[in-house]
């Protein structure tokens, strides 16, 4: 039975019992199936047995799954690794780092025939592009969960540095070209989550799209709706959306064979005209599919347990 770690920051207070929380779920479906996944850090994991957790030693672990925001939490990301920092290590930090530098990481895509929108990182031409565009999106180069983002127009301040994904630490900021809505909406975006199949191939999970009247910026944590993707857009836009989505993980796939690849989010906004463009990749995704599950578990539950499953099942094969 293969030992996997998902590497992941301790949260305080009592643990519900694994039937309760998305990744237990997926814990206990998968010691059902011959695979033992252990939760926490070289200090401390716990295993699932029945419905209750079981402390773990994190030395038997043969292999990582990194779900830590190490972005925000550096110091605390390299303590939580200590001694385990030969394993093998699916969605690593020279993934993370490519998928976090959203200048990088769009030369990189762009570079392989994918098309996003422009982007400028030179803040002396700022005004300039902007003038040409119309209206752009200023956001951090590193930057998460919509934090710093915000829609511009000519005439509006664009700064050189803002915060980004750690609070009260600036950053460089890009100007990208905006991709005009859908009407009667401020911002429609997709996110797809792509995840490598044990035998090879990929799978897809729910398309969940967020969307908002009122903020451009439409991410979840500042608001956005969650919804399952097909109740709002056409099959050709999921189809489009799909394959794009495909395409960014086989690009990052090849960049680096023996990076261990088994995840992505790959986030997308639709256009008016109902065309999906790429706009970033993440590497540590989750929270989606998790949120359309909490809303109606009848209809998704298994779906978010399945996207916590799956890259567990695929390192277990390759390792």
């Amino acid at each position: 039975m293969p030992t996997l770690l998902v590497l992941s920051r301790p949260k305080p207070g009592a643990r519900p019992p694994p039937s309760e929380t998305p990744l237990g779920r997926a814990l206990q479906r998968l010691a059902a199936e011959g695979i033992r996944g252990l939760v926490g850090t070289a200090a401390e994991a716990w295993g699932v047995e029945g419905d209750r957790w079981i402390p773990a030693d994190p030395q038997d672990a043969e292999a990582i799954h990194d779900r830590f925001p190490s972005w925000t939490y550096a110091e605390e990301h390299r303590a939580a690794l200590r001694g385990l920092e030969d394993l093998p290590r699916a969605n690593g930090e020279a993934l993370q780092a490519l998928c976090r530098d959203k200048l990088r990481c769009q030369a990189f895509l762009t570079d392989a025939g994918l098309l996003m929108p422009d982007v400028e990182a030179d803040p002396t031409r700022f005004a300039e592009r902007l003038e040409g565009w119309g209206v752009g999106f200023l956001k951090p180069r590193y930057g998460a969960l919509g934090r710093g983002v915000s829609r511009v127009v000519p005439g509006d301040p664009m700064p050189a540095r803002g915060e980004g994904a750690v609070r009260g630490v600036e950053e460089p900021m890009l100007l990208q070209a905006a991709v005009p809505p859908p009407p009667g909406l401020a911002g429609l975006a997709l996110r797809a989550l792509i995840q490598r199949a044990p035998l090879g191939g990929l799978l897809h999970s729910p398309l969940v799209a967020r969307c908002s009247a009122v903020d451009p910026v439409v991410n979840a944590s500042r608001g956005a709706s969650l919804m399952p993707a097909e109740e709002l857009v056409s099959a050709d836009t999921v189809r489009e959306a799909r394959r794009l989505a495909e395409s960014a993980f086989f690009t990052l796939a090849a960049a680096d064979p023996d990076e261990l690849l088994i995840e992505l989010g790959v986030d997308l906004v639709v256009a008016s005209d109902g065309e999906p463009w790429l706009i970033e990749l993440n590497g540590r995704p989750g929270g989606r599919l998790s949120g359309l599950a909490a809303a109606d578990p009848a209809r998704f539950q298994d779906a978010a347990t399945e996207a916590l499953a799956r890259p567990l099942r695929a390192l277990a094969a390759l390792i």
